[in-house]
């Protein structure tokens, strides 16, 4: 009644603001935190052999390999909630004066997860302790949350062609690859329960690893790809997840990075991928490429003040070697001087089509002199006739008759250019320098005369440097940087100023950087507020072939602007299946993002409800 009163004396507007904030506290309260993104939480409840609650027993949640520990009690209700926890090996130890001491563990704890370890404490000497097994599976009966957790041994074990940790989110129950011809298709991008490959949301170490710019070329939906070996475990979530995470259409790749240990350790590896050891596919048509794929590094772990510091690092490189052949149609020697006659059917003349339908007629085409045409013969457009100046024109049903560009005594065309095609030169001298650009056939293939096998390389090198730090009693923080650089080169058909590149040819340079920076303080076993920030570069440029080069003022091309980054061939196609030259018309192209991210959460525990505010 109070209450109510107190609305009815306000304004409708300030009434409205105090009635949402009752809603969403009322929304909060019937939920269940999780600590931060990159973290987990113990919870449970405690009772005595009669089965009655035990109130105020002090709950010590002691880190197996770090040494380190977070204090609570239990509630009125017998209940304790430890939050938030790095990821790892948990002790939970409950002490209640004239009650022996129980533990429970070593608890598994991954990530985004809260598992429910419930003691019971019997009446005895406080310094006896009574050990529970806990060695059966632990259950997330504390949320809805649907997911998947993977964890190091299972990512370093399992085989991955190239090493993505990404591929693995195909273990997750809803989770199918990218539709083909998706832009993330060969990134190992996924779909999770029917959303779009770009609308999953990656997370690194709780910071947002999303590259944001529609990245088409290097097909990428995430800013750092850290080794296999450097990554503690990562979660796969489809369903159910919590308000905090954004970009809500698809599945949460929430990834995390290892932290040090009590214990130095470290491993050293490599992976090997070579034609040798290959078998030969039988539906190759070019027989066994050469291809050398190596993937090597290391990681180092370790206390740098035990107890309480710790560092991680680890360094990953990738070396790709492998032959790209592509098989192409260019002009032969003859042609190159003017001789086309390959292409003309003397045997089969050429119809006219109607200028209505479009359709073939009986009626054989004409040239200007009266003579037949037949299918392949070629002509001087600059000598085309209309009925008004050439009788044999008007014969034609479009009434344009042309030159043919060579015939022989008889009148019969050839395809050869000579001087009575009323040509002043017999190739234009810019066609003349386009074609002696052209290499000489070397195959037979498939109808192709030529076969080009250039060498595509991928040289890509990362690493990531982790610091965890026990502040105080209070506090805790962290800080990673990741590096990652990854220059490649595809090449184009031909070496020379013809390029012939499609949509991906070309010079490429990636660079990609990651920081994140966290700090938690407890105010009190049931207070805990987190900060952290993020800050991800991404620095991409394509670059054509001759990306630097004012090719077409060398060849003669008049009116093609030209710029530093905008240089090379003007792409070029022909209708006869000669193959395409130039330059690709996608490229160049630049990327840069920067994107920064700022994040404070505080939760709080009262009584059987636990509330999770932030921004």
């Amino acid at each position: 009644m109070q209450l109510s009163g107190l609305f009815l004396s306000r304004s409708p507007l300030r009434a409205n603001r105090r009635l949402l904030l009752c809603s969403i506290i009322i929304v909060f309260a019937s939920t269940v935190a999780v600590a931060q993104k990159d973290t987990g939480a113990i919870a449970g409840t405690v009772k005595d052999s009669s089965g009655a609650l035990v109130a105020d027993a002090k709950v010590t949640i002691a880190d197996v390999d770090r040494g380190t520990s977070l204090v609570t009690n239990t509630n009125s209700q017998g209940e304790y909630v430890a939050s938030p926890l790095k990821i790892g090996r948990y002790n939970v130890t409950v002490e209640k004066q004239g009650f022996k001491k129980a533990l429970a563990g070593p608890v598994t704890l991954n990530v985004q997860e809260r598992p429910q370890i419930n003691l019971t404490v019997q009446i005895g000497n406080f310094n006896e302790t009574v050990t529970v097994n806990t060695q059966g599976p632990q259950l997330e009966s504390e949320t809805s949350e649907l997911g998947q957790v993977v964890n190091s041994k299972t990512a370093e074990t399992l085989p991955l062609n190239g090493r993505n940790y990404a591929q693995l989110a195909l273990l997750g129950a809803g989770v199918a690859p990218s539709e083909p011809g998706s832009r993330v298709s060969s990134s190992y991008g996924f779909s999770a329960n029917g959303a779009r490959a770009l609308q999953n949301n990656f997370l690194l170490d709780g910071v947002d690893n999303n590259a944001n710019l529609g990245d088409v070329l290097n097909e990428t939906a995430y800013v750092i790809q850290p080794s296999v070996d450097a990554i503690a475990e990562f979660k796969v979530q489809t369903n159910s997840y919590s308000a905090e995470f954004g970009r809500g259409n698809g599945a949460i790749l929430n990834a995390v990075i290892k932290s040090g240990t009590n214990q130095l350790h470290g491993d050293v590896y490599e992976f090997l991928r070579n034609d040798k050891l290959d078998g030969r596919n039988a539906f190759d048509q070019f027989g066994r490429q050469p291809y050398k794929q190596n993937q090597f590094g290391f990681t180092l772990a370790g206390p740098i003040i035990k107890n309480r510091t710790f560092f991680f690092g680890d360094y990953e490189g990738l070396r790709v070697r492998q032959a790209t052949p592509s098989p192409a149609i260019i002009p032969t020697p003859a042609m190159i001087g003017g001789d086309f006659s390959s292409f003309l059917d003397l045997t089969t003349p050429a119809v006219q089509l109607d200028p209505n339908t479009g359709l073939p007629t009986n009626q054989v085409a004409l040239d200007c002199s009266g003579n037949p045409t037949y299918v392949g013969e070629i002509f001087n457009t600059r000598q085309t006739m209309t009925a008004s100046a050439n009788p044999f024109a008007a014969q034609n049903l479009n009434g344009l008759c042309g030159v043919p560009i060579g015939t022989n005594a008889a009148g019969i065309p050839t395809n050869i250019f000579t001087g009575n095609a009323g040509l002043n030169t017999p190739i234009d001298p810019l066609a003349a320098r386009l074609a002696a650009l052209f290499p000489a056939p070397n195959a037979n293939i498939s109808g192709n005369n030529f076969l080009s096998d250039p060498s595509r390389r991928e040289s890509r090198n990362n690493f990531d440097i982790r610091i965890d730090h026990k502040i105080g009693v209070k506090d805790d923080a962290f800080g990673r940087f990741s590096y990652e650089d990854q220059p490649s080169f595809i090449p184009p058909p031909f070496k020379n100023v013809l390029d012939g590149g499609g949509f991906f040819d070309g010079v490429e340079d990636d660079s990609y950087r990651s920081v994140a920076l966290s700090e938690t303080h407890l105010f009190s076993p049931t207070v805990v507020n987190e900060f952290r920030v993020g800050y991800n570069r991404i620095n991409s440029h394509r670059l054509q072939l001759n990306y630097n080069q004012d090719i077409s003022q060398q060849l003669g091309f008049p009116g093609v602007p030209f710029t530093p980054i905008n240089g090379g061939l003007p792409s070029i196609s022909f209708s006869d299946g000669t193959v395409s030259i130039g330059s690709s018309t996608f490229l160049p192209s630049v990327e840069k993002q920067n994107s920064f991210v700022f994040t404070d959460n505080l939760t709080w525990i009262h009584g059987g409800h636990s509330l999770r505010f932030g921004t």
